[in-house]
């Protein structure tokens, strides 16, 4: 059996703090990093301000993480800063106070404006909920702003 360590401050060896460029990302952070040769892994401690009224990981948090987590692996492709068109999630588990949430997503397809990414969010070995997300290469064409 494997023990998972809970304490608000524990970080796990090999993970670094992310400094995010959106002021979004750093509201509901902080997130982690590990990087290897095959894989990227981002994480963060499940805190107070992370839970529900009913003191589990609130779902809009791990959404907004789910999204951090896919846009990165889009990232990794090379094809620059994206914007997300759709994201879908299903919550296998919940996540508690305290716990280290992980993230893993990697490229599916790509198109000539669209990517899709796929991700897989665990707490230790269990596995709390699963993302998809179809993001595009922002142009004149297909992003407006005001």
């Amino acid at each position: 059996m494997t023990t998972v360590n809970t304490n608000i401050n524990f970080v796990p060896d090999g993970y670094k703090p992310i400094v995010h460029s959106a002021p979004y990302g750093a509201l509901i952070g902080p997130v982690y990093e590990r990087v290897d040769e095959e894989d990227s892994v981002r994480a963060f401690r499940v805190k107070k301000q992370h839970t529900n009224s009913l003191g589990y990981l609130h779902g809009g948090m791990l959404m907004s993480f789910a999204d951090i987590v896919l846009a990165q692996a889009v990232i990794r492709t090379g094809r620059g800063l994206t914007a997300t068109v759709r994201m879908v999630t299903e919550f296998m588990a919940p996540g508690r106070l305290g716990d280290w949430v992980e993230g893993r997503a990697s490229v599916s397809k790509s198109t000539g404006t669209l990517l899709f990414a796929e991700g897989q969010f665990q707490v230790g070995a269990s596995l709390i909920m699963i993302a998809s997300g179809v993001f595009v290469v922002p142009s004149d064409r297909n992003i407006k702003s005001e």
